[in-house]
């Protein structure tokens, strides 16, 4: 991809609309193809460097249970101090050493960083009205070069567009994908987990761990706890007994996560049952339509009015939306009909929506 078709993506994305919870963390995934990294993070914080959570843009699959306990306790006054001083003459950090001499020695790192790939560092503040309200965290493994001034002075131009993301309150009503990236899980009638999936691992911890915070613990608590639920009503409905459908639909910053629950037959006479728990993971369908767009043939323009008229918005909608002339939205749709060889407002989101695969899970985050 172009880094400028890149950049107008990650711009496009952060003006969507779209709540925070929805945008970061695709524009931490986003962001590898403008500044080459992974894992990367948003720490959301005061002036103060008081951190309240932590947006990520990977899957924590192997969250060690401490670890957001570790990242509260590392930061000490006494450290935040002395981000504060950095950032009042520089506009990023590239070395970790320089505000903590023993930082590849701490817990911080060892325990929460190293096990991630999370080596090198970039960090700059994201600011509002003067203050700070967030770090955006870009990371590279041991084995790769450090940030050099080029990508620093890159990523220093991109934080305006986190800001402007972060003002968004959270969507309401977002319309999510009818199909997406699967995984299968097996459990025993009590819900312990017994087998999964390369790709239910990685779901499982998408839908757990959207936003990590000090609740990260509890919120995976309750989340099995609600799939170990759905294998008791599996085996209730098994047994003749009324129970509620085996099935839940479960809405995080991540997505839209179906978990269903299937009786698995013993092909042997062996005593005791099995449950199959497929996971579907279900993205914003503008989330997509985006993803889409970004590396077709159009205009910017043209791309801001072909996402509209995928979404259903008439020509007159369209107009008050950008706030230009009726005719120049009709010459767009005119235009990139002709780009992209459709003849009917109908054919667009099919479309795109085909050339858009689900968000892709690697084997190595």
């Amino acid at each position: 991809m172009k880094q400028s078709n890149a950049i107008a993506y990650l711009r496009q994305l952060c003006c969507s609309g779209l709540g925070k919870e929805i945008v970061i963390p695709e524009f931490l995934r986003a962001v590898q193809s403008v500044l080459p990294s992974c894992n990367n993070v948003f720490s959301g914080c005061n002036e103060h460097f008081i951190p309240s959570y932590h947006i990520l843009g990977f899957a924590l699959a192997e969250l060690d249970e401490d670890a957001p306990v570790i990242i509260s306790r590392s930061l000490t006054s006494e450290l935040r101090s002395h981000y504060i001083a950095w950032f009042k003459q520089h506009p990023a950090l590239t070395d970790a050493t320089v505000l903590d001499e023993s930082f590849y020695r701490s817990d911080l790192y060892n325990i929460v960083w190293r096990p991630n790939g999370q080596h090198r560092i970039l960090q700059a503040p994201v600011m509002q009205e003067g203050k700070t309200v967030g770090i955006l965290c870009l990371y590279r493994p041991h084995r790769q070069k450090p940030f050099n001034c080029r990508e620093q002075a890159l990523c220093l131009r991109l934080l305006p567009y986190v800001a402007h993301a972060l003002r968004v309150p959270d969507a309401k009503d977002i319309q999510y994908s009818d199909n997406g990236l699967s995984g299968m899980m097996v459990m025993d009638t009590q819900g312990k987990v017994l087998y999964l999936s390369y790709e239910a691992k990685k779901l499982l911890a998408l839908a757990c761990h959207p936003i990590l915070s000090l609740a990260a613990g509890i919120q995976e608590i309750e989340l099995l706890a609600k799939l170990a639920q759905l294998c008791r009503n599996l085996e209730a409905i098994f047994r003749g007994q009324n129970a509620a459908p085996p099935s839940w639909s479960h809405t995080s910053s991540n997505g839209r996560f179906i978990f269903r629950a299937y009786w698995l037959d013993r092909q042997n006479k062996e005593p005791g049952g099995l449950v199959g728990m497929t996971i579907e993971h279900l993205e914003p369908i503008v989330l997509r339509l985006l993803r889409a767009l970004q590396n077709l043939p159009l205009s910017p323009s043209q791309k801001e009015v072909a996402l509209l008229v995928a979404q259903g918005f008439s020509s007159d909608k369209i107009r008050e939306r950008l706030n230009i002339k009726l005719n120049t939205v009709k010459d767009h749709i005119s235009n990139f009909f002709t780009k992209l060889d459709i003849q009917h407002r109908e054919d667009l989101l099919p479309m795109l929506l085909a050339l858009d695969s689900p968000i892709s899970i690697p084997k190595e985050w």
